[in-house]
């Protein structure tokens, strides 16, 4: 495969590309994870363009699953055959497979071809289930995984940068509050209308192919019922139990093996990222509660409608997304009862984030200032609002800034 031959203009996601450059060429699998369309064939395609710069003769054995010409390639005896076929002597031989989850028995077929130490190999997939037990028998200890999200704040600037039209901070900023960042709606320039079409033909696809197919579930309804409720009420602490008993008050009788069962489905499928809480003082103990965020804000809005309303919990999805492309970990703070809303990890230090809307009061000035002034460990706090009288600045050691300055900032 040439890739320079691809009639595809592809925007660098120098985020991601950075984190994987170090492993190509190393002898494991490289496994870029994250919900459907949410960019991991353009990465893969970007990674296939620079191996091919720097090894002309490179053979790359390029499959993509989400194209009906592979269709017929269904089972591992299907895509072992195609791949040895494949093989050139004598030169850099590179396998990438996008969306490998299609195939059934994959996980035997990688990790032969790994094994070989034939291929450099890189696969996609759009479910978190590729690195369950399901299937580490035969790839454990033999990969490193990715986690790849839909666009950024400053990835948005740039591909709308790359199209042209209007890319003041503000716009971009506003439109990424209704559409998200699924590339697909930045690389079209698209209307409200038509981004909404679209986020909800890929939520669709979603449900129908890596929930319900997957799971062969007979009836999708309370399902999307689920999807419902945590849309309503994303960003807020919750507990699973909370959220069956608000389910059958609202539509009567569920199990409640079902709602759990149902919830996991959708964080396989990325849909929606759990966040738990943790104690931050001590060894607390807690009774178990998350936030809910959805890996695009435009799917709700794509749902549900956009609602102004909803903005501060927009907000806080936002920088929740932010901070996991940016490669933390991220929990709900609790210290003496009052809520973090994000502690971030990486790499043995913490960033501790307030997200309010607007400091419009006395009490909520003290609400979010006081919960940080709680904790005493020396890590960088801040409060990131879009009040426009809270532009930047500190107190009392917390940095409070605009939510755009933040999403731009390195940290």
């Amino acid at each position: 495969m040439h890739v320079n031959d691809q009639k595809i203009r592809l925007v660098r996601r120098e985020r991601y590309l950075s984190r994987i450059r170090p492993h190509i060429g190393k002898p494991y699998i490289k496994i870029l994870t994250g919900i459907r369309r949410g960019g991991k064939s353009c990465i893969l395609r970007l990674l296939a363009a620079e191996i091919q710069l720097k090894d002309p003769n490179s053979n790359i054995v390029f499959i993509d699953f989400e194209s009906y010409s592979n269709v017929k390639i269904a089972h591992a005896d299907d895509l072992y055959r195609y791949v040895s076929d494949s093989v050139k002597e004598g030169v850099n031989n590179v396998l990438m497979i996008d969306e490998i989850q299609e195939v059934d028995g994959w996980e035997k077929v990688v990790a032969s071809f790994n094994g070989e130490g034939i291929f450099d190999i890189y696969v996609t997939g759009s479910n978190s289930g590729l690195l369950s037990s399901e299937y580490s028998s035969h790839i454990s200890g033999r990969y490193v995984s990715f986690d790849i999200l839909t666009l950024s704040f400053t990835e948005c600037l740039e591909f709308r940068r790359a199209i042209g039209g209007d890319a003041s901070e503000d716009v971009v900023f506003d439109t990424m509050l209704r559409h998200g960042g699924f590339p697909v709606t930045w690389i079209s320039g698209h209307s409200d209308n038509d981004s909404y079409s679209v986020i909800r033909d890929i939520y669709e696809s979603i449900v129908l192919r890596d929930i319900v197919k997957k799971h062969k579930l007979r009836n999708d309804t309370v399902l999307k019922r689920i999807v419902m409720f945590l849309c309503e009420n994303i960003a807020s602490p919750t507990s699973l139990n909370n959220m069956y008993t608000e389910l059958v008050k609202e539509h009567g009788r569920i199990r409640k093996e079902t709602v759990y069962k149902f919830s996991e489905y959708l964080e396989e499928a990325f849909v929606f990222r759990k966040s738990e809480e943790e104690g931050l003082k001590g060894k607390e103990i807690l009774t178990p509660k998350y936030k809910f965020y959805l890996s695009d804000i435009g799917i709700k809005n794509a749902l549900l409608g956009y609602r102004s309303n909803d903005i501060q919990d927009h907000l806080e999805n936002i920088v929740f997304l932010e901070m996991k492309s940016r490669g933390y970990d991220v929990t709900i703070g609790n210290i003496n009862g009052k809520e973090v809303d994000l502690v971030c990890r990486k790499d043995g230090s913490r960033i501790y984030v307030q997200v309010v809307y607007r400091l419009s009061s006395d009490k909520t000035i003290e609400r979010e200032f006081g919960n940080l002034r709680q904790i005493n460990d020396g890590y960088p706090k801040y409060v990131v609002t879009m009040d426009p009288d809270w532009v930047s600045g500190d107190v009392d050691g917390i940095r409070y800034m605009h939510v755009r300055e933040f999403l731009k900032i390195d940290l």
